[in-house]
């Protein structure tokens, strides 16, 4: 994945102003470069601290704009734990072919899901300028 200092940066922004429930959103590009974030509010009924669900209405806005082909993944924050995928996050995984970015209030990684193994596989993040 290659990603603008200035979203890495953004992403540590918006998992601090959620804090302590977790942030989310969607991560919209063209092959393996990022172009822009499309934030969400966590709309889940759960806890927040603990699980997030987009805004189906922020899908629909990236699709009307540009097509479901920009679609490279999904980020969100796990404020008071590590920046790797959860059971939780595990069970929700839909849409494989997606990328899944986690956030800690000072750390971002990376990650697809390898459906042959059924487990996230952490992929590089390359910081364009």
């Amino acid at each position: 994945m290659i990603i603008k200092q200035s979203d890495l940066d953004c992403l540590l922004e918006l998992t601090r102003q959620a804090h302590p429930e977790e942030c989310c959103g969607l991560i919209v590009g063209d092959g393996e470069t990022v172009e822009r974030l499309m934030p969400s509010a966590n709309i889940t009924t759960g806890d927040k601290t603990r699980s997030f669900e987009l805004d189906p209405k922020v899908r629909f806005e990236l699709i009307r704009e540009s097509g479901e082909r920009a679609l490279m993944g999904f980020y969100h924050s796990h404020p008071n734990g590590s920046p790797f995928p959860s059971e939780t996050d595990k069970s929700m995984v839909y849409e494989p072919e997606l990328l899944w970015v986690i956030t800690t209030l000072d750390k971002i990684k990376a990650f697809r899901f390898c459906e042959v193994n059924q487990d996230f596989e952490e992929i590089p993040i390359q910081v364009k300028l």
